[in-house]
């Protein structure tokens, strides 16, 4: 059982660590572009308002899986639901 629940959880902790990443390379992006003249900004076609979006962008990981669904796929994993055939718990 302890392999099993180690295996379930792996999915919840790759989750962190790439919301971890995440934003960590979002702030490092958001604190380099401020730091730039608007000048600079307009150079690179950024206003300073749009620093926030390409931040939120820039640290998007493809594929990563959020959070809540990971925590969500390890409790089902964990916790033997009955339902019905259509997925649903049968109350």
């Amino acid at each position: 059982m302890q392999t099993n629940q180690t295996a379930a959880f792996s999915r919840t902790r790759a989750a962190l660590a790439n919301s971890a990443r995440s934003f960590q390379t979002r702030q490092q992006v958001t604190r380099e572009l401020e730091l730039l003249t608007d000048r600079a900004l307009a150079d690179l076609g950024l206003y300073r308002s749009d620093i926030r979006g390409f931040a939120r962008d820039a640290a998007r990981i493809e594929g990563a899986e959020s959070l809540f669904s990971a925590i969500a796929g390890d409790l089902r994993a964990l916790l033997p639901f009955h339902g019905t055939a259509a997925g649903r718990p049968s109350w």
